[in-house]
């Protein structure tokens, strides 16, 4: 067990005997010993009390330094294992005989309370067993002004946050899902590995065979995420057609088309990163499909951004990874807007932003969990801008139009 570990177990087992004292001095309160019956009122009360209580143990964690995942990860086993089994003592208790009170009855809100509870229990072993590997491939089709109406549509697999300590199947399965779209460029907007260096030299071959497989006529291109180390990020990618582009803007080339890739470092605020902007939008020819490849989405805000980039991608975000339905993610831990970092296809400030969901989840201290936000692999289209005419030309070229009377 790891000292974080033991950290979890310590707050589940506190926050249970908060609970467990408070609603027995709440029965006790009660006065009856054969069967005390809590008021709503008392209940409802006793909750609060608990709940504060477990509130004041948390700013106590973050104080003591626990990191935000860290605390999200509590946050989740409050929910997923604190509440089901208080739920279930709130049952159980109208049967079996409380040392000093007796049996127990909570009433309707009581009983309210701990079925839904214990509905918890299904959504948090969807959320942490079955979602996170539900593994999706999300299409999107851009049409780009860069892309002259001659030209054949562009391909581009993006894998985003793939963020694994070793390879499995769901790595595997990623890999083979883009190369299954034949794409013509692959885009890697970093965290590649998140584990210890011990974990990467266990699978170090493993890994080097993964990302060998990623091969595309108009290269595979990665930049640095907030996972990675360079020292291992390097020898993951040593052997591999993968190019590490941070800081710089590279030209390549799909049939005849010309695209500009720039590789943003994962400090977008930094000279480098500002300078690899500038370089971009200096270019001499301008007859090309200009990207933005980065970690952090954050950078379509810089001023330094050009405007005629084509499409910006980005991950980091993992779509939030917990989406409430008609709300979308509570934090996504980015500058851009909530809607923008949920992921998907965005317009913001005229540009074109894809922001990959990812393969993966946070790792370290962090739950493992996706609830309505299931990882994917990215497959976009960049098709010609199609002119468009006029609403009353459109109309007039098919005979149909309004009829005045």
């Amino acid at each position: 067990m790891s000292p974080f570990d033991g950290v979890l177990l310590a707050s589940c087992l506190f926050d249970i005997a908060v609970f467990v004292a408070l609603f027995w001095l709440a029965a006790d309160h009660a006065g009856a010993k054969g069967l005390s019956t809590v008021s709503p009122t008392m209940f409802l009360t006793t909750l609060l009390m608990s709940v504060g209580i477990v509130a004041v143990k948390t700013v106590a964690f973050a104080v003591l330094g626990v990191h935000l995942f860290g605390l999200i990860h509590i946050l989740y086993l409050d929910i997923a294992i604190v509440a089901p089994t208080i739920a279930v003592l709130i049952c159980v208790s109208r049967y079996f005989r409380i040392p000093g009170v007796g049996r127990i009855r909570f009433g309707h809100v009581g009983g309210v309370a701990a079925m839904m509870a214990m509905l918890l229990v299904p959504v948090c072993l969807y959320a942490s067993y079955f979602e996170p590997f539900n593994l999706k491939t999300e299409h999107h089709r851009i049409e780009v002004a860069g892309l002259p109406q001659e030209n054949s549509p562009i391909t581009i697999a993006v894998l985003a946050d793939l963020q694994f300590e070793q390879v499995t199947s769901h790595e595997r399965r990623a890999i083979d899902l883009a190369m299954e779209a034949d794409p013509d460029i692959i885009l890697i907007p970093g965290d590649v590995f998140q584990g210890t260096e011990r974990q990467f030299r266990e699978q170090e071959s493993a890994i080097k065979s993964l990302l060998s497989k990623l091969e595309a006529p108009g290269g595979v291109y990665l930049v640095s995420g907030d996972c990675d180390r360079l020292n291992l990020l390097m020898r993951a990618i040593e052997g591999s057609k993968i190019k590490f582009i941070d800081g710089q803007v590279i030209n390549a080339r799909v049939g005849e088309s010309k695209i500009t890739i720039a590789g943003i470092p994962i400090n977008y605020r930094s000279a480098a990163a500002r300078n690899t902007l500038r370089q971009l939008s200096q270019r001499a020819d301008r007859s090309d499909v200009a990207l933005v490849l980065v970690h952090r989405p954050g950078v379509t805000l810089l001023p330094e951004m050009p405007d005629d980039v084509d499409l910006i991608v980005a991950g980091h975000t993992h779509g939030g990874q917990i989406q409430i339905p008609g709300f979308g993610p509570p934090i996504t831990l980015s500058a851009v807007p909530r809607d923008v970092g949920a992921g998907g296809l965005s317009l913001l400030n005229n540009r074109n932003v894809y922001v990959s969901r990812g393969v993966g989840c946070e790792r370290g201290h962090a739950p493992r969990i996706r609830f309505f936000c299931p990882p994917e692999v990215s497959i976009l289209t960049l098709a010609p801008k199609v002119s468009r005419a006029p609403q009353h030309l459109m109309e007039s070229d098919t005979g149909i139009g309004s009829v005045s009377e």
